[in-house]
């Protein structure tokens, strides 16, 4: 038991109805909680809806690693590395575990003229905020894992190809960013897309972007794959 609150990194809202901020209150309570009791975290998984709802428990943390979730459904990177501080480093976890980027192509569509972005515009600012983000975690002694986009199936959208040539660019970025810095990479991308090179492959998710159990099973091969290359189990 605890007779004290303690002061805790909170980012704040961003306002403009922003994903990040419909779990702001959930997370700054669970923070404060892990802090108060000076629980050891193993490892934090950051990112976006995909990370959000990954059952992780059924998958890690049966050598009884201490993980926790942090992923926000709608988020982007932006967001992400202002919330770094709050949702990773105040934990100082051993590891964080950094998949973000679909959303920020959503800025293809825009609501506006003015919000509409290329990829090109979209793809530096992107990487930019990832490098921050593995810049905070190193800073602080944590040790980044960077992770893939994902590929996405969403003709519907009018941009599919567009966005997938983009998370294609981005992929090599970071791929060079984690060679360059020795970092573990885990390459969700190489072995969930189809036969094109572009596109999820069909049998992975059932609306083209978010992945059901086999599409999960697929992640937690590949990452558990790159962490024990360096010899981590998670």
């Amino acid at each position: 038991m605890t007779s004290k609150r303690v002061n805790i990194v909170n980012p704040g809202n961003f306002g403009r109805a922003a994903a990040a901020d419909n779990r702001r209150g959930e997370f700054n309570i669970g923070n404060e909680v892990l802090i108060a009791h000076e629980v050891p975290v193993d490892f934090v998984f950051i990112g976006d809806s995909i990370t959000q709802m990954w059952e992780l428990n059924v998958y890690f943390g049966r050598n009884g690693r201490f993980i926790v979730n942090r992923g926000i459904g709608g988020d982007i990177s932006s967001h992400v590395l202002r919330r770094f501080d709050a949702d990773v480093v105040q934990l100082k976890p051993k590891y964080v575990v950094i998949k973000i980027g679909v959303n920020n192509f959503w800025a293809l569509d825009g609501w506006t003229a003015n919000d509409r972005q290329t990829a090109e515009q979209i793809i530096p600012g992107l990487v930019n905020d990832i490098q921050e983000m593995v810049k905070k975690a190193k800073d602080n002694d944590i040790i980044p894992v960077i992770c893939s986009i994902l590929p996405t199936n969403m003709p519907q959208s009018g941009h599919n190809h567009i966005r997938n040539a983009g998370i294609i660019s981005v992929n090599k970025k970071l791929q060079t960013l984690a060679n360059e810095q020795g970092l573990i990479y885990a390459d969700y991308h190489e072995r969930m897309v189809a036969e094109d090179g572009i596109r999820l492959r069909d049998e992975l998710a059932d609306d083209g972007i978010h992945p059901h159990v086999l599409g999960y099973d697929i992640m937690a091969n590949v990452l558990r794959e790159a962490l024990e290359q360096k010899g981590i189990q998670v």
